[in-house]
C-alpha cells in the first residue's frame, strides 16, 4: 500500500468514526435488529492494515517529544487497536447480534436477553430472580463460545504486532503502568475492606433479607432498587432536573441543538443508557429508556456528562483530540454529573429533598461496591490478558469478584463482563479524577458549584480540550500534582462512618 500516508489516515479517521457510531446507535437504540460493522471496517480497511500499524508506529516514535507527538501517539493507538478490532469484527457483530435477538423463556414469558437485568432488578422474589438469572445463563453459555474465540484471536494478534502479550500492548499504547496501578487499587481494597463489609451487609439484611455471604450477584440489583425513593426521582421530571442543573451553570441546554435526547421506548432498545458521539461536536446523541427511580437519574446524568463534554469540544481540534485519547477524561466528566443526584445540596435545591441522610448513605454504599467491583475486574483482567485465554478463567473470574465483593458469582460471566483494552482501568482512573475535579470546583465555587455560572465556564474550558490531554495531565490543570485517590475515598469514608 505504497500510497498510504499519515495524512490519508487522518483524513479518513472521522468518517469511519461517524459511520461506526451510527451503526452502534441504530442497534442499541432498538432501531435495527442486527449490527453490521464488517462492511464499515472493509470500507476503511486501510486504516487498520499492517501498513497503517507500521506507519503510525514509526511516525509516533519519530514524533516523540515534538508538538505533533501527541496526536501521532493517539493515531498509533487507534490504528493498532483498530487492527485488532478489524480481525474480530465478524465475531463482534455476531456477539452483539446474538444479544439483540436472543430471548429467554421464563414461566412462559418471552424476555429479550438485554432486558433480563431490568427484570431481575425489579423482581422482589429471590427464587424468581434466580430463575431469571439461570435462564439468562443458558444463553450466556452460547454467547461465550463466540466471545472466547473473539478474545483468543485478539490475544494472538498482540505478539504478531511485536508486543509481549495483550496486556503489554495495552500498557505500551496507552502509556499506563497497569502493574503499578494494580498495586494502588489493591491498597484501596484493603483500606475499605471493613467499611464495605459492615455497610454492605447491613444494606443487604435490610433490603434483600439476606446476608452478604449468602447473597448472589442477582440479589444485588434488587437490594439497590430503592423503590421508596421513586417519588423523588420521578421519570417525568428527569430531563427537567438535568436541564435545571445546566441552566444553573449558565449552560443553556435548550440551545444545544447539536445534542439530541432519545427517550423513546422501543422493545429492543438497550435498557442501559448510552451516549453516541456520532460527529463531535456537531451530532451527539444521549439515549435512555427510563423506567423510573434513582438509577434513571444516575444513568441520564452520567451520559449527559459525556454528551455535554463531546458537545462542547472545540470543532477546530484535529479528529485525534475529538474522538481518540484517554477515555478516563470523558468518563470523569460523566461521573461528575452522575453523582450530582446524590449531592445533599443538589437534592435539596433541585428536587426539594429535605432529609437526604438515608439516601446519601444508600448511594455511597452503592458507589463503594462498584469501586470494589471494578478493582476486582482490573485484578482479574491483569491475569486474563497476560496469558492464553481459556474457559479455565471462569473460576479465576469468580474468585477475584467474590474476594472483593463477598457475595457469590457465576464463573460464566468471565468474558461477558470484560470490556476491551482495560476499559475497567479507565473507569477507575475516571473515578479518581472526578473526585479531584469536584474538589477543585467546591474549593473555587463552593458546595453549590452547580448553581454558579463561573463553574459552567470553568467546565466549558475543560470540555473544550476534548481528549487532547490525558487524565494525568488534565489533573495538573486543576491544581493537583498527580491522580490522587484520597478525595474520592475520603468522601466515602466520611459519609459511611458518620
Amino acid at each position: 500500500m505504497a500510497s498510504l500516508t499519515v495524512e490519508r489516515l487522518r483524513e479518513d479517521l472521522e468518517p469511519f468514526q461517524r459511520e461506526l457510531m451510527e451503526e452502534f446507535y441504530q442497534n442499541y437504540a432498538g432501531l435495527k435488529d442486527d449490527i453490521a460493522t464488517v462492511r464499515i471496517y472493509e470500507k476503511y480497511a486501510h486504516l487498520f492494515s499492517e501498513d497503517a500499524v507500521a506507519l503510525t508506529r514509526a511516525s509516533a516514535e519519530a514524533g516523540r517529544g515534538t508538538e505533533d507527538g501527541r496526536w501521532l501517539r493517539y493515531l498509533r493507538e487507534f490504528a493498532t487497536f483498530g487492527y485488532v478490532d478489524s480481525a474480530v469484527k465478524q465475531l463482534s457483530d455476531g456477539a452483539n447480534t446474538f444479544e439483540t435477538q436472543s430471548v429467554i423463556d421464563c414461566d412462559g414469558e418471552k424476555i429479550p436477553y438485554r432486558y433480563i437485568a431490568t427484570k431481575i432488578r425489579n423482581e422482589p422474589s429471590h427464587e424468581k430472580r434466580k430463575k431469571l438469572f439461570e435462564g439468562k445463563l443458558l444463553e450466556t453459555q452460547k454467547l461465550n463460545a463466540i466471545l472466547l474465540e473473539r478474545m483468543g484471536t485478539a490475544h494472538d494478534i498482540a505478539p504478531v504486532l511485536g508486543f509481549k502479550n495483550y496486556r503489554d500492548m495495552c500498557s505500551s499504547l496507552k502509556g499506563i503502568d497497569y502493574i503499578a496501578f494494580e498495586d494502588q487499587i489493591e491498597e484501596m481494597l484493603r483500606r475499605t475492606e471493613m467499611l464495605y463489609l459492615d455497610s454492605m451487609d447491613d444494606l443487604l439484611q435490610k433490603r434483600a433479607e439476606t446476608s452478604l455471604s449468602e447473597a448472589w450477584s442477582y440479589d444485588i440489583p434488587y437490594a439497590f432498587r430503592g423503590e421508596e425513593f421513586d417519588g423523588i426521582f420521578a421519570k417525568d421530571k428527569l430531563v427537567d432536573a438535568f436541564f435545571k442543573t445546566l441552566d444553573g451553570m449558565g449552560l443553556e441546554p435548550r440551545r444545544s441543538k447539536n445534542i439530541k435526547i432519545d427517550m423513546e421506548e422501543r422493545p429492543k432498545k438497550s435498557p442501559r443508557a448510552f451516549c453516541a458521539p456520532v460527529s463531535v461536536p456537531q451530532d451527539v446523541r444521549l439515549v435512555i429508556m427510563p423506567s423510573g427511580g434513582w438509577r434513571d437519574y444516575d444513568a441520564f446524568f452520567h451520559e449527559g456528562g459525556h454528551a455535554w463534554h463531546f458537545g462542547h469540544t472545540k470543532k477546530e481540534h484535529p479528529a485525534e483530540f475529538r474522538y481518540l485519547g484517554d477515555n478516563s477524561v470523558t468518563e470523569s466528566f460523566a461521573f461528575l454529573f452522575n453523582y450530582l443526584p446524590s449531592n445533599r445540596h443538589w437534592l435539596s435545591k433541585v428536587l426539594g429533598m429535605s432529609d437526604a441522610d438515608e439516601y446519601i448513605r444508600f448511594t455511597l454504599v452503592n458507589k463503594l461496591m462498584f469501586l470494589r467491583r471494578y478493582a476486582a475486574k482490573l485484578i482479574y483482567e491483569m491475569k486474563l490478558h497476560n496469558a492464553r485465554v481459556s474457559s479455565e478463567f471462569g473460576e479465576i473470574y469468580r474468585s477475584c469478584l467474590q474476594k472483593a465483593l463477598k457475595f457469590r458469582h457465576t464463573e460464566l460471566h468471565y468474558l461477558e463482563d470484560v470490556d476491551d483494552a482495560f476499559y475497567c482501568a479507565g473507569y477507575l482512573r475516571a473515578w479518581i479524577l472526578e473526585g479531584q475535579t469536584r474538589g477543585a470546583l467546591e474549593e473555587e465555587f463552593g458546595e453549590d458549584w452547580f448553581q454558579e455560572e463561573k463553574a459552567g465556564k470553568y467546565l466549558k474550558e475543560l470540555w473544550s480540550y476534548g481528549q487532547k490531554y490525558t487524565a494525568d495531565e488534565l489533573v495538573k490543570t486543576i491544581g493537583y500534582a498527580d491522580l490522587d485517590i484520597e478525595p474520592m475515598l475520603g468522601e466515602i469514608e466520611r459519609g459511611l462512618r458518620e
